[in-house]
């Protein structure tokens, strides 16, 4: 897992430094596709700031070994973004997220970026961490599908924000093609993720290390490859000690290391996009837990969708459908046979703009407890989302 992190550090290290003043010959494109700057919703309001948002409502139903789990509605989420050009060097962004109907408010995003160059821009703040793609590109009306990936939020945490400071940049390669990197310091993970969890190891649980509960900060890097623009490759670890080993520089006990690595892939061709992300999770287990909590974590998605009937609509020239399928395998320890889930969703979705979607979802799955024990659950998703 640490030779991903260091992959990370050298893929960036290795990319071509001469071909840096190519950029002129480029489109201007988004650094993340969805992500912090690249947002249909900003409108100006007064001087340089901007603002916008977007919310999310769900009607759920689910069955698991044919009882109701789950039947009502949810507001999930309604989110605020902002973002101010203080001068053509400094940028910043923030986002605020009121879940479930503001049960949980977040700051989930609010940084400062000093752009030195195009090869490098200094980023300081709560930070979305860019481990995986899906952590840095998760609004709710440009993913396909009502839930998210469960390897992204079982495995990885997202939404992951962390405090901290680093470095990104892009390095054009000629032509479309190019290469791009973040690398930051961050609090990471604190022991959570082993204490807060009665299903066993449960690394969101870690998260909120607002502080950083054992001053030492933690490492996250994410490198993509992208030779035009249809295509995108990422490659991303994080590594952090999640336990208070040190009090007053006297070791009190072994360091304990949390070690995430993750493989990303985008790719459109002939009408068709594909998406999916893979990732492993290494956990440094105390002793007395050894057997009862799990020390490696893996899983991932795929998905393929096509875009249809464009104008079918007539009172909405600008709409058209989509439809999907998705798979996620999530394996909660890698060292037992049970602890697992499998699904399979379908999706249609009708956009009256690329800004907003209804996404109709049925979902079918299998999870084992610890003893391999199988539970079959199925879920029929109804959801509104857009951008404001």
């Amino acid at each position: 897992m640490r030779s991903i992190g260091f992959g990370v550090v050298l893929l960036t290290l290795a990319a071509p430094l001469a071909s840096v003043h190519a950029q002129d010959t480029i489109p201007e494109r988004p650094f993340v596709r969805g992500g912090v700057y690249d947002k249909p919703y900003l409108a100006r309001l007064l001087g340089r700031a901007a603002i916008g948002g977007y919310a999310e409502a769900h009607v759920r139903f689910e069955r698991v070994d044919g009882i109701v789990e789950e039947r009502g509605f949810q507001l999930k989420r309604f989110n605020l973004f902002a973002s101010t050009e203080v001068s053509d060097f400094i940028r910043l962004a923030a986002e605020v997220e009121f879940e479930e109907g503001a049960e949980e408010i977040k700051l989930e995003f609010a940084a400062i970026d000093f752009r030195i160059h195009q090869a490098i821009a200094l980023r300081a703040g709560m930070l979305l961490s860019p481990i995986g793609r899906f952590n840095l590109s998760h609004d709710s009306p440009i993913n396909e599908f009502t839930d998210r990936p469960l390897v992204s939020t079982d495995v990885l945490g997202t939404a992951l924000s962390e405090p901290g400071i680093g470095a990104l940049g892009v390095f054009p390669l000629g032509g479309l093609s190019r290469i791009t990197y973040e690398l930051y310091l961050v609090n990471g993970f604190h022991s959570g993720l082993i204490d807060n969890s009665p299903d066993g190891t449960r690394i969101f649980e870690g998260r909120g290390n607002f502080e950083d509960n054992n001053r030492s900060p933690a490492v996250v890097g994410r490198v993509t490859w992208s030779p035009d623009l249809n295509i995108e490759i990422g490659l991303s670890a994080h590594h952090g000690a999640y336990n208070e080993y040190s009090v007053d520089g006297v070791d009190v006990e072994e360091r304990r290391n949390v070690t995430l690595g993750a493989l990303d892939f985008e790719v459109s061709v002939a009408g068709w996009r594909a998406a999916g992300e893979a990732a492993l999770a290494d956990v440094d287990i105390p002793p007395g837990l050894v057997g009862i909590n799990a020390s490696g974590q893996r899983g991932l998605y795929v998905e393929v969708l096509r875009d249809f009937g464009y104008g079918l609509v007539k009172t909405m020239p600008s709409s058209f459908f989509s439809a999907g399928v998705r798979v996620d395998v999530v394996d909660f320890d890698t060292a037992v046979t049970g602890d697992n889930v499998r699904q399979l969703s379908l999706g249609v979705n009708f956009r009256p703009t690329p800004e907003s979607v209804v996404k109709l979802n049925y979902v079918r799955g299998r999870s084992h407890d610890r003893f391999n024990n199988p539970a079959d659950h199925a879920r029929v998703q109804l959801s509104l989302a857009t951008y404001f």
